[in-house]
């Protein structure tokens, strides 16, 4: 992405507590257009400045960012990138990997909601009894998911993750996918306020997000592939995600593999309390 300009980013305190940024340590991962702190309260890791969505609709949309992201490592580690992306059958070894598969695991059937659904592939494989709904940024992937969504009666909201999440009834859903999404939302506290509001009481809502706190990013600096300027806006620890997730009304578990120090994710399990 090009040098950002006023038009094109917006400022923000902790997205997670709201401690002003102003006083808040740079953090030495930080990229010179995109200021990255850490919260004095919390400890959330955080960009002080993130990509204003209208300006920057079409340039942030996660099929033209994840091509990018693969590009870079591919040139930058080649064979480490390469060794992932071959061996992408592993992430399935100690548990559903999946957004489909998650919701076969862990929620009742009924209608679910995969939060940044992009073209509708996660949810492609959805077992029968499930009604797959989406919420998408990008118009272009918004409407693939909704030809896959729409026949087994469900519908996808062509929105970003908040705004999508407002439009949706109290109550609704069994189980909701927040799948490498949080980590791109610029309003996460919120996010996660509108996601208790439509679960339902014996829903669940998995996460996934990069690990901050895992081996990897401390082997390779600023090297780690979690690192996204400004695509990430910020990066959870296992305990910063629950400092965020509690006292919205969630409990916070994580899988047998969610918070591994050697994986650079980790996988949550929320449910309303």
């Amino acid at each position: 992405m090009n040098a950002p300009s006023p038009e094109t980013r917006l400022h923000r305190d902790c997205p997670s507590c709201g401690t002003a940024s102003a006083n808040a340590p740079l953090v030495k991962y930080s990229h010179p257009d995109w200021p990255m702190k850490q919260c004095t309260h919390c400890g959330l890791i955080f960009l002080e400045w993130v990509p204003n969505y209208s300006a920057l609709y079409d340039e942030i949309g996660w099929t033209k960012q994840h091509k990018i992201e693969e590009d870079r490592r591919l040139k930058q580690q080649p064979i480490l990138a390469r060794l992932d992306m071959m061996t992408r059958w592993r992430l399935g070894l100690l548990g559903e990997a999946t957004p489909a598969g998650g919701m076969k695991g862990f929620a009742k059937p009924g209608p679910v909601l995969d939060v940044g659904c992009s073209n509708g592939k996660a949810f492609k494989e959805l077992a029968p009894g499930y009604i797959p709904y989406g919420i998408e940024i990008e118009s272009s992937a918004a409407a693939n998911a909704a030809s896959i969504f729409e026949p087994r009666g469900g519908k996808v909201v062509n929105a970003d993750g908040v705004s999508g999440l407002a439009q949706l009834p109290d109550d609704f859903f069994t189980g909701i996918t927040l799948w490498s999404y949080l980590e791109h939302e610029a309003r996460p506290r919120e996010a996660l306020e509108q996601t208790r509001r439509v679960l339902k009481k014996d829903g669940v809502a998995l996460v996934k997000v990069p690990n901050y706190a895992c081996w990897n990013r401390v082997i390779l600096g600023a090297k780690w592939p979690g690192f996204r300027h400004p695509d990430h806006v910020q990066y959870f620890t296992p305990q910063t995600l629950e400092r965020l997730a509690t006292p919205l009304g969630f409990s916070v578990k994580f899988r047998l593999y969610g918070r591994v120090p050697f994986n650079d994710n980790m996988y949550a399990i929320l449910r309303p309390v």
